[in-house]
């Protein structure tokens, strides 16, 4: 008796393992089909996004790759340039990055700009399929549809994730096979092309999990923050500003940032270097700051400081190192899916993976094409036997 149940329940449980394998694989399969144009895109515009700075460097010789540091004098020369050249449009301006040696301006309708940090002229503007950085960023961010298109390639990384686990889980049965010389496809063959496949995603699979997991966290961030937030009993952190005095940011004697302003808010936190100076708060008031801590993964940082837009006094600081577990595990999402923690082996580490998951979307492709051609020849030679055809 005891023989016949441990058979059945053996046979039943081979039965839904199988069942299991096949739902899993048909899932991969016809996931990656659908999808792989999608991933092959984003996968190739987001490796060249990686090294946009490099490339702007190398576009245009008014800009060096070297780390220029302005003084807060400079800084401030720049932002009333600025406002001069873009008057109420301007949004926001990006001071000098380390491999960078430009002032980048954004504009409304995702335009931008990059200003000479030493004429103080624009060296050019453009709006995001101008210039092959913005059309490629349009691509990987939005797919060429805008905000739908940021949605839709949410959800396409989250399926990735999907596609990453189911592939592992079907990889596992055939562990034994895994051969590290095949890691480079001999040939085109669906063999060869086919433990490739399987070979590269599963070896890279933790990251591919990383990169597309984490695109999609930054497509629903705010979902993604209040869940980080509630998962470890972190309040959202509020900034709260003192009552301000209105200013009308299209009057051209509109209060600006000075030297010593500056030179306040880099003192409120010594250690940070300031990234960004945002027009946004002024008409409410005050000048909004954004800085860069050494105890911060995100390249542009995630400290605000106020200040006053009159008196040039500090009226509120947001400590990005001294928020809650929840909200510093949100900040590092950009910078782990850019490949910007400052390492360059993380950099080269992104760039292959982007690589291989253009590749996986490829040799997908290729090799289930390959299997309909066989499976046609199969029928062909099947029916050409049995009209007595040879």
């Amino acid at each position: 008796m005891q023989i016949i149940i441990i058979y059945t329940c053996d046979r039943t449980y081979n039965k839904i393992r199988t069942k299991t394998m096949t739902l899993l694989r048909k899932l991969h399969l016809y996931s990656g089909l659908v999808l792989s144009l999608a991933l092959f895109l984003i996968a190739l515009s987001g490796a060249a996004l990686i090294y946009k700075n490099d490339y702007w460097a190398l576009r245009y010789t008014q800009v060096s790759s070297q780390d220029l540091v302005p003084a807060p004098e400079q800084q401030a020369a720049a932002i009333a340039k600025a406002y001069a050249l873009f008057g109420d449009r301007l949004g926001s301006l990006k001071m000098p990055e380390p491999d960078l040696a430009a002032y980048h301006v954004y504009l409304p309708d995702h335009e931008e700009a990059l200003i000479n940090p030493e004429t103080l002229t624009v060296i050019d503007q453009w709006r995001p399929r101008q210039r092959l950085m913005g059309f490629l960023f349009d691509i990987h961010a939005h797919l060429m549809a805008g905000d739908r298109g940021e949605i839709v390639a949410g959800i396409i990384g989250l399926v990735g994730g999907l596609m990453a686990i189911t592939g592992l889980i079907l990889w596992w049965p055939t562990r034994r096979a895994f051969r590290w010389k095949r890691l480079w496809p001999r040939d085109t063959s669906r063999a060869s092309l086919l433990a490739w496949h399987r070979d590269a995603g599963t070896l890279l699979s933790p990251l591919l999990l990383l990169f597309v997991l984490s695109g999609s966290a930054m497509v629903f961030y705010t979902s993604v923050q209040k869940g980080m937030n509630a998962l470890f009993g972190d309040p959202v952190p509020q900034i709260v500003l003192p009552p301000g005095t209105l200013v009308d940011i299209t009057d051209p004697a509109r209060p600006l940032p000075s030297a010593d302003t500056i030179a306040r808010v880099q003192q409120a936190l010594p250690d940070a270097r300031l990234m960004f100076y945002y027009a946004d708060a002024l008409p409410q008031g005050f000048h909004r700051f954004r800085l860069k801590r050494e105890c911060e993964l995100h390249p542009n940082g995630l400290s605000f400081v106020y200040t006053d837009a009159r008196s040039g006094e500090i009226v509120a600081v947001k400590d990005a190192c001294a928020m809650p577990p929840g909200e510093r595990l949100t900040n590092m999402i950009y910078p782990l899916h850019a490949a910007k923690t400052g390492s360059e082996l993380y950099r080269v580490l992104g760039l292959v993976t982007a690589l291989v998951l253009a590749g996986l979307s490829v040799t997908g492709v290729v090799t289930y094409g390959q299997r309909l051609v066989r499976s046609r020849q199969r029928r062909l030679a099947l029916s050409y036997r049995e009209n007595g055809v040879s």
